[in-house]
């Protein structure tokens, strides 16, 4: 009995790092396809592995993989809350719905926060992630190429869009990478290293530009500023000035540029126009109002968790026409404040706000450059996000993986891992 219960554990024991490696290899699969509209199946396929895999790595090792974090109390009392809601939503069904989408969020956060520990495996990520940036950027880049001069079909949308669901998908993208390339191009040692990180972000930068997004063009600037106020650098301070004049003078020479037929389908569309143009301003401010109109009502749940709850709780009361109802409220805050009430709200502030502080206080305490640039990375690119989502509810879908993925990085980082001593010159 004991040489077969000896042998069960060490079977085990050889089993269990070959599963590790495999789930994490998935995970690699699974973050990389995560901006790629024509690999959306292996998103969704993909995740149906993963949690049978993870049911697998429980039985074999007998215990869980979740791991305590900094913003657990935030985080835990958010989903609650949702969770709270959805029976009093305008469509439970729907909000359950969105609510299991929050829970593969949540998920996905603890799952890469577990598997990615280790430093080396951690630095492989960070650079698959600016490595992604840089082909969807160069690949936007083209794109725009390909359209200038080229005149649209009728209801044909021409738009840069990359490889990503939408042009406002990849705005929120580029927005929510950028500082992560940055911040290696500050960190890293190797100048090649540098020049590769600095590369990544001047295409993306210029691919949000071609986008004609003033909302990406806004949060690109608060992420400079923010930059500037975290490393407290001069020579960055002068860096990150003369960035933002560029941004400014090229996105203006950009709107200023002959795209009227770009330009007038984004407003069929409703969305970014050039800056001569405030019909999208007019829009957001209508449906801003709208919805708050309608928190008055429901202030303390909401009318459910969701994208759509709103239309689906006042459609068929709303004014004929392209109202606000049908077209969503464009802010992610005004978005939460309607759909879960104020104290969903305040827990997601709360919990934005604590992810900014865990991620910018671990600054001094990280060691390795690949351990700075993705606290750094991530602090920014929250602040950046919080204004592109204040114009925009696009914390949804992959993008909101995408996010979580982020944040599992950082806070791995932060409450440090069993390889502090461990040399990884990945980066």
């Amino acid at each position: 009995m004991r040489n077969a219960a000896a042998s069960t554990v060490k079977d085990r024991a050889v089993a269990l790092p070959n599963l590790d490696s495999i789930i994490r290899g998935l995970l690699y699969v699974y973050i990389f396809c995560l901006p790629f509209k024509r690999l959306l199946f292996v998103e969704r396929n993909g995740f149906i592995i993963l949690v049978a895999l993870l049911v697998l790595w429980c039985a074999v090792n007998r215990r869980h993989f979740l791991t305590r974090t900094p913003i657990d109390l935030p985080l835990i009392a958010f989903i609650a809350w949702v969770a709270f809601t959805v029976p009093f939503a305008a469509s439970p069904s729907y909000s359950a719905k969105e609510f299991a989408k929050l829970l593969q969020q949540g998920l996905i956060f603890y799952v890469v926060a577990y598997f990615f520990r280790d430093r080396l495996h951690r630095t492989r990520l960070l650079w698959m992630l600016v490595g992604g940036l840089s082909v969807i950027s160069l690949y936007g880049i083209g794109q725009f190429v390909d359209l200038l001069g080229v005149k649209p079909q009728e209801g044909e949308m021409m738009l840069v869009e990359s490889v990503t669901p939408g042009e406002v998908w990849l705005t929120t993208y580029l927005v929510m990478l950028i500082p992560l390339g940055l911040a290696l191009a500050l960190y890293v040692p190797r100048p090649s290293a540098r020049m590769v990180g600095l590369a990544a972000v001047g295409a993306a930068t210029l691919c949000l530009l071609l986008t004609f997004s003033r909302a990406g063009v806004l949060a690109l600037v608060c992420e400079a500023a923010a930059v500037a106020w975290f490393v407290r650098r001069r020579a960055v301070l002068i860096g990150m000035a003369a960035a933002v004049l560029a941004v400014v003078l090229g996105s203006a020479a950009l709107f200023q540029f002959d795209v009227s037929v770009r330009g007038g389908w984004k407003a069929a569309r409703g969305s970014s126009l050039p800056l001569a143009d405030t019909g999208s301003l007019s829009h957001r401010y209508e449906t801003w109002t709208f919805a708050m109109d309608k928190f008055a009502d429901h202030w303390a749940v909401g009318v459910g968790y969701g994208k759509d709850s709103l239309k689906l709780a006042y459609e068929g009361r709303a004014a004929s026409g392209a109202t606000p109802v049908n077209l969503g409220t464009h802010n992610t805050f005004i978005e939460m404040a309607s759909g879960v009430g104020l104290p969903g709200l305040i827990l997601f502030v709360w919990l934005l706000l604590r992810i900014v502080v865990t991620a910018i206080g671990g600054l001094p305490r990280a060691v390795h450059p690949a351990e700075k640039a993705i606290l750094l990375g991530l602090g920014v690119s929250v602040i950046g996000l919080s204004v592109r989502l204040s114009l925009d509810h696009m914390l949804i879908g992959t993008l909101a993986l995408q996010f979580w993925v982020l944040v599992a990085l950082a806070m791995v980082v932060y409450t440090g891992s069993p390889d502090r001593g461990h040399v990884a010159d990945a980066a």
